[in-house]
């Protein structure tokens, strides 16, 4: 699990249920997307399977168990999510991916190890179907279940499991890893580990996807257009943006952590902003812009997100934030 950053707590308490032979039969692991549950989850699987004599040192990264696991093929490590074409783990997949499974010996370890990804998108059936095997789990089975959202899952089957709740990584290691592992400038890496708000794998996708960094730089572009445009121009862009649904939730996301930062900056603290490459404009703004219009703007965005959340009709929810947010007189 050497190759975990930011939980040490989890992988020394996993190791030593290791060590101890105390391993529980289920585990559920929690915290935001990209936080670096499927990395835990997958070194402790390789730790369960590794053959070293010492299980202190395992997984040794040198017995072939360990170089199955490592290559993504051993036989009794199997990660289950829902498929990219779906937005929901099925009854289906649960019973033929791990309730069957579950039920057969080991095919070449003393283990088996089942991952279940995104765990809070298994329907209800699919839930229930697990939950007779964590009633009466197979001696050699090990089940970690893996969760975005641990209040979303049924309580049942939470209290059949060890909890593990991951939380954000601190900034300086995130930031440090950058440095040393990716080709970013010392600029670009404090700026990626603030915008991942503790969250490694997130960093590590933005650091090899420079598109994603043009796509933040529009959307932060966008938003300083709009607070400028006439209410035809917010509803034309409303209706652009509506109609390109993979863009909408990421353009919310990056307008909280806009008005956040002006919010910040109005109350002494724009130390703590996020979007530290646009230090000019953030000042600009709060110094433009009165602390409740802010606090408002802020709200507003979040609680369109939250709707979006909720089926509503998209377009309409997007006038009714653009329509809203205050606009500033060109100079």
């Amino acid at each position: 699990m050497h190759n975990v950053i930011g939980h040490d707590w989890a992988v020394q308490w996993l190791r030593e249920t290791l060590v101890n032979d105390q391993v529980r039969h289920a585990y559920c692991i929690t915290g935001p997307a990209n936080v670096g549950k499927m990395t835990l989850a997958l070194g402790f699987g390789r730790a369960l399977l590794c053959t070293a004599a010492d299980p202190a040192r395992r997984p040794c990264e040198a017995c072939a168990a360990c170089h199955k696991t490592a290559g993504g093929f051993h036989p009794d490590l199997r990660v289950i999510a829902p498929p990219a074409d779906a937005s929901a783990l099925s009854v289906e997949m649960m019973r033929e991916s791990v309730v069957r499974e579950a039920a057969l010996s080991p095919l070449v370890g003393q283990r088996k190890v089942f991952i279940i990804a995104q765990m809070h998108l298994a329907t209800p059936a699919a839930a229930n179907a697990l939950l007779k095997t964590l009633e009466e789990p197979p001696a050699a089975v090990v089940i970690i279940l893996l969760s975005d959202r641990g209040d979303a899952l049924l309580p049942t089957l939470v209290s059949r499991c060890q909890v593990v709740s991951l939380r954000p990584a601190p900034q300086e290691l995130i930031e440090q890893h950058l440095r040393t592992h990716h080709d970013l400038t010392a600029a670009e890496a404090t700026l990626l580990a603030r915008l991942s708000n503790g969250r490694l794998g997130y960093a590590k996708q933005m650091a090899a996807d420079r598109a994603a960094w043009e796509q933040r730089r529009q959307q932060l572009d966008d938003l300083a257009g709009l607070l400028t445009a006439s209410r035809v121009d917010r509803l034309t862009y409303a209706a652009n943006l509506a109609g390109h649904a993979d863009l909408v939730a990421a353009t919310l996301h990056t307008w909280q952590s806009w008005w956040r930062d002006v919010w910040l900056c109005q109350h002494g603290a724009a130390a703590h902003a996020i979007n530290v490459d646009r230090t000019a404009l953030l000042t600009a703004q709060a110094q433009r812009l009165s602390a409740a219009q802010t606090r408002a703007s802020l709200q507003m965005v979040r609680r369109t997100a939250q709707l979006l959340d909720s089926n509503v009709n998209v377009r309409l929810a997007l006038d009714v934030l653009l329509l809203r947010l205050p606009r500033l007189l060109i100079h």
